[in-house]
């Protein structure tokens, strides 16, 4: 099975300055595809919303 990916585009740019970065969302058929068509199908994701991610909260990360 092949994913596309979308490109990066401006609201990915304003995202990083404020440290934060959009997730790539499969879309919901994805499994009964690949069961009935092998591993030749081609499939397009999608990037999470920037709203969404604009207003989540950043994770913490591990201090050493």
């Amino acid at each position: 099975m092949t994913i596309r990916t979308p490109q990066k585009n401006i609201l990915d740019k304003i995202l990083a300055i404020f440290g934060k970065e959009r997730g790539i969302v499969l879309p919901e058929n994805t499994d009964q595809l690949y069961n009935k068509y092998g591993p030749y199908v081609y499939t397009k994701a999608r990037r999470e919303s920037f709203w969404k991610v604009f207003f989540k909260r950043k994770r913490k990360q591990d201090k050493k």
